[in-house]
């Protein structure tokens, strides 16, 4: 075979506009030597030329392929980037060039790629192929909490509920970092959705209303909670609190003496008395309310009078409990 002689040829024709008769005269180099990528390349340029695009596509594929295989990274990625350009549908060709685009560093072009692919994926309902692809966007970037979202959402259709809970929890750390409480909000809500007995999760939620003065939002997610949850001593405090700042009083009254009974039953003598300040403050003029306090108190007979004295001046200019400090009391009454 004259080599040279058959692309002179095939030039010719192709200058002359003879397509059909250039591709026959290119193949027969790429019969001989199915290496020459080159060659091959243009045969496929020809037939997208001529608008026939099995035949361009197929062709345009394998030399990517071949390249790939090859290690020609940079080349395949063209080659795959004209691909799509012809068929912007084919959902393998953007992995592919994915994969690429990971394998030379571009790691932003990568996630693009894989984007595209997971969202035809979650279009589809193809949840398995959806994780697979979503897994590798989390690889490249682990510090997004949208994706690690996603990728929960994903676990969850798929029934594996301990990777879902997982990656909502990879999620919630993420959003605490960057100060997105709305972010937190949707987590949360999430998690407690299959783990309503989460109770440092559901007091972050919590707090996070009561901070926005979502009252009867925080109120209803309460009256939902396991019995363990209501129970719960830094809730009960966030409960009453939403009551006085609602302005019912007399419901907040019935949470404040519960909080202060489970204070007194726990034998807790420094939360007791900071909870009995708060009660003086917010109730000082209520006599029987105070004398049903007292005789808690003293049935038990508990008593915190020397330790309740330091929290009376702070409590002047505070309107309630410090909640983060009530937690950490917990944390050490629990160590005892």
């Amino acid at each position: 075979m004259d080599k040279d002689k058959i692309l002179i040829a095939a030039d010719k024709f192709v200058r002359e506009n003879k397509l059909d008769k250039a591709i026959k005269e290119y193949q027969k180099i790429v019969t001989e030597d199915p290496s020459d990528l080159r060659v091959k390349l243009k045969i496929g340029d020809l037939y997208a030329k001529r608008k026939e695009l099995p035949q361009a596509l197929k062709t345009y594929r394998e030399v990517a392929e071949s390249y790939e295989k090859e290690s020609f990274h940079l080349k395949a990625m063209a080659v795959y980037k004209t691909v799509l350009k012809l068929n912007p549908t084919l959902i393998d060709v953007n992995e592919r060039l994915g994969n690429l685009y990971r394998l030379v560093g571009l790691d932003q072009d990568a996630v693009n790629q894989y984007m595209i692919v997971a969202g035809y994926y979650d279009s589809k309902g193809m949840t398995k192929e959806a994780l697979a692809v979503r897994k590798k966007i989390i690889e490249i970037d682990p510090s997004s909490a949208t994706s690690r979202v996603r990728l929960a959402e994903l676990f969850q259709s798929d029934g594996q509920e301990d990777e879902s809970i997982r990656e909502y929890e990879h999620a919630a750390e993420l959003y605490k970092k960057g100060r997105n409480p709305q972010g937190l909000v949707e987590v949360y809500e999430k998690v407690l959705f299959y783990r309503p007995g989460n109770i440092p999760m559901l007091r972050a939620l919590l707090r996070i209303y009561f901070d926005r003065k979502d009252f009867q939002k925080m109120i209803k997610r309460l009256e939902a909670a396991p019995e363990a949850a209501k129970k719960d001593l830094v809730l009960q405090q966030l409960w009453a609190e939403a009551l006085v700042d609602m302005s019912q009083l007399e419901a907040a009254r019935r949470h404040f003496k519960d909080l202060y009974r489970s204070c007194v039953e726990m034998k807790d003598e420094e939360r007791a008395a900071e909870v009995h300040a708060r009660i003086l403050r917010e109730f000082s003029d209520d006599e029987e309310y105070l004398k049903e306090i007292t005789a808690i108190r003293e049935e038990a007979g508990f008593s915190h009078e020397m330790i309740e004295a330091s929290y009376r001046a702070d409590l002047e200019s505070t309107q309630m409990v410090d909640l983060k400090k009530l937690e950490e009391m917990e944390k050490k009454g629990k160590k005892k």
